[in-house]
């Protein structure tokens, strides 16, 4: 299966396991499963890292960087298509970055790991629990 993780899932991920469900841990740690990191959720990492609305350890996303580059999951990049079918989607989330993470994953035939309700109001697939 491919999965991408929306930030909040890659964060904890990293830093906090034991806020994932059971679900979302399996298929983390599935060989199986083919994980995937938008660029974009880097982006929103530092952005938020910047404000003093994220602590990260360490003085940058570099550790992030690190450990998405560790355990080989992809990253997929920022295309233009991707932000024309934000233009489609309807408007249930105001968020750039998820509305970004709906759209890769529908271009891409992705299913969404995350916890944000507002999410699964789109058309992707999205597991949490």
């Amino acid at each position: 299966m491919r999965l991408l993780l929306d930030t909040n899932v890659l964060l904890w991920s990293i830093f906090e396991r034991h806020k994932l469900t059971p679900r979302v841990r399996q298929l983390i740690d599935d060989d199986q499963s083919e994980l995937v990191v938008s660029r974009t959720s880097i982006w929103e990492i530092s952005a938020k890292a910047v404000t003093g609305r994220l602590p990260l350890l360490g003085n940058s996303v570099a550790f992030v960087l690190q450990q998405v580059a560790l355990t080989g999951t992809a990253i997929l990049e920022l295309e233009n298509r991707y932000i024309l079918r934000t233009e489609t989607l309807p408007n249930h989330h105001t968020d750039p970055f998820d509305r970004i993470l709906v759209a890769q994953a529908l271009e891409e035939g992705l299913t969404i790991l995350t916890a944000d309700s507002d999410i699964p109001k789109y058309d992707a697939p999205v597991i949490w629990k």
